[in-house]
């Protein structure tokens, strides 16, 4: 097939879904190209965190090839609130004439576009969806926007869209009580991990303890992405302060970026106690570097939204302690984590002890969640079920 994947924005060297699966379609001998802006996405305090790694926010009209994956990055007409419209849109997909068009995000205004362009060129169009509700807004403007969302998406959406893919459950659920998308055409389908680059070589492990001055036996506690609110940084911060006075043997490494003024005021109780000299903060680091930083840790914690990274710690084979939200429930049933009540530190200090003071208990539960992500969320699994989707809308398109 050739397939084209559309999105609001793409950085190749973060690991997210808006390129690695491209990148896995390639992988499985098919054309892939990919449609974007000129830019990064817009997160709070860029210049302080991802700049570091992926230099300037705007990084200009091009077309490159990486991985296999030809990016097409065309300008803006506008941005606002993370919603991109592109100028040149149509033309640049009748220059491609894919088979079939995968456009990330059901809400975008580069959803509806393709509707009327795919139509139009008459090639099948398929979309998916990230959100959980926990990431919905609320008050009275949200309710006229996903009143106006709903309207719009049963005119222009459901009748010229063969199929929406929800990553998770919940995301399914989502797009029909929500979006007012039609239930016959929603599938799940799950985020992975790219086993090309995540996996059990534990060679830097000790290297890299030593550049960070942590000892070889000490046990350590890692988050890793972003450091904040949502994130539930202060709730991991206020769970592992009495273990750490407790437990000299104990160290906190955070490896991501956020907000400075946040992540001071989640580490002023170990400055206070004098401990602050085993927590370790790590700005973000390139994708392919995460593998070795991550299997630094013995335990990997995510007490917040939705996280990939649980899934890249899982297949590195460390357990994770992850939230009861509707995501973490369905991770736990699949063997992938240990979920703690949301937002209490105490309950996430339970459970936090109870791997701190079993090393077996660690290796059981690492090893278990690995076969698990192995299974069901590598992306040589999960982009081969949508590339039989993408081969059904092509099929089905009239």
């Amino acid at each position: 097939m050739r397939i084209l994947h559309v999105a609001d924005y793409v950085m190749p060297t973060m690991g997210y879904q808006e390129f690695i699966l491209p990148k896995w379609n390639s992988k499985n001998s098919n054309e892939v190209h990919i449609i974007t802006s000129d830019r990064y996405t817009p997160i709070p305090d860029y210049n302080t965190t991802w700049k570091y790694i992926l230099g300037p926010r705007h990084v200009g009209v091009s077309t490159q090839i990486i991985d296999g994956v030809t990016i097409h990055r065309l300008p803006v007409k506008l941005e606002f609130r993370r919603r991109i419209w592109l100028s040149k849109l149509q033309t640049k997909v009748s220059e491609i004439n894919p088979d079939v068009i995968f456009c990330h995000g059901t809400s975008s205004p580069l959803a509806f576009s393709l509707t009327k362009i795919s139509r139009k060129l008459k090639i099948p169009l398929v979309l998916d969806n990230h959100m959980a509700y926990v990431a919905q807004g609320s008050g009275l403007l949200a309710n006229i926007y996903y009143m106006f969302l709903r309207r719009i998406t049963k005119l222009y959406l459901n009748p010229y869209v063969s199929y929406f893919l929800g990553m998770s459950e919940e995301s399914c659920d989502f797009m029909i009580t929500q979006q007012g998308i039609t239930p016959q055409k929603v599938q799940a389908l799950d985020f992975g991990v790219d086993t090309d680059i995540f996996g059990l070589d534990n060679t830097l492990t000790m290297e890299k303890r030593t550049l960070y001055n942590i000892p070889a036996n000490a046990v350590v506690v890692m988050q890793t992405g972003k450091l904040s609110k949502e994130k539930g940084t202060e709730v991991l911060s206020e769970a592992m302060l009495q273990p750490m006075r407790s437990n000299p043997n104990l160290w906190l490494v955070l490896v991501g970026g956020g907000n400075p003024t946040y992540l001071n005021q989640c580490l002023e109780p170990y400055i206070k106690f004098n401990i602050s000299n085993r927590v370790v903060i790590i700005p973000f680091v390139p994708f392919t570097e995460l593998p070795s930083i991550m299997k630094m840790a013995d335990i990997c914690v995510y007490p917040g939204e939705s996280s990939l990274s649980c899934i890249e710690a899982s297949a590195c084979g460390i357990p994770v302690i992850i939230t009861d939200l509707p995501w973490g429930q369905t991770r736990e049933s699949l063997g992938i984590g240990t979920c703690y009540k949301t937002g209490d530190p105490g309950d996430l200090q339970l459970n936090l002890l109870k791997l701190i003071e079993s090393p077996t208990l660690r290796q059981q539960l690492g090893e278990i969640a690995r076969n698990s992500v192995m299974t069901m969320y590598s992306y040589k699994t999960i982009s081969q079920h949508v590339e039989t989707i993408l081969q059904e809308a092509i099929d089905q398109y009239v």
